[in-house]
């Protein structure tokens, strides 16, 4: 998904979320421009542990990253949802929103069902990219596990 093609200001937010920063955060990975910092900052709140309704569509962009842009951006983009996973809650007042279609989206759920439904194509990766192995496997399994903190274990 190109963030250039999201309206980004069509998504709900609290205050501090403003987007008009979210394209440019993602163009910015995609050029190996990014730690993820930003990204984390422009659709969530590192210091709350909170991510807004725009972290659904950031989901569909750090996922196309992954599946097009190998190195550090694809490295980078696995962290974000790594991060995320079970850490982060919807920002208070945000769980939920009406989507495009006029649906309630629930950011956690939809979160978790567009990673699954990527799960074959991170797989693919997982067997060409051996230096994304290690975090497709723990994003799977955090995947299969639901919106829970990721429990380390052998593997």
């Amino acid at each position: 998904m190109n963030p250039q093609a999201v309206d980004w200001a069509a998504i709900p937010g609290p205050e501090w979320y403003q987007p008009e920063t979210v394209p440019e955060a993602f163009a910015a990975l995609r050029r190996d421009m990014e730690h993820g910092g930003r990204i984390r900052s422009v659709i969530g709140n590192d210091h709350a542990g909170t991510l807004c309704p725009a972290a659904v569509a950031g989901t569909d962009v750090l996922l196309e990253i992954i599946a097009e842009r190998p190195g550090p951006p694809r490295q980078i983009a696995l962290c974000v949802l790594l991060d995320w996973w079970g850490c982060f809650q919807p920002e208070p007042g945000f769980e939920t929103f009406i989507g495009p279609g006029g649906e309630t989206v629930d950011v956690i759920a939809a979160i978790v069902e567009r990673v699954g439904r990527a799960a074959g194509t991170l797989r693919v990766i997982s067997e060409r990219d051996s230096n994304a192995r290690g975090l497709i496997r723990d994003l799977l399994r955090a995947q299969s596990q639901g919106w829970t903190i990721i429990e380390e274990g052998p593997g």
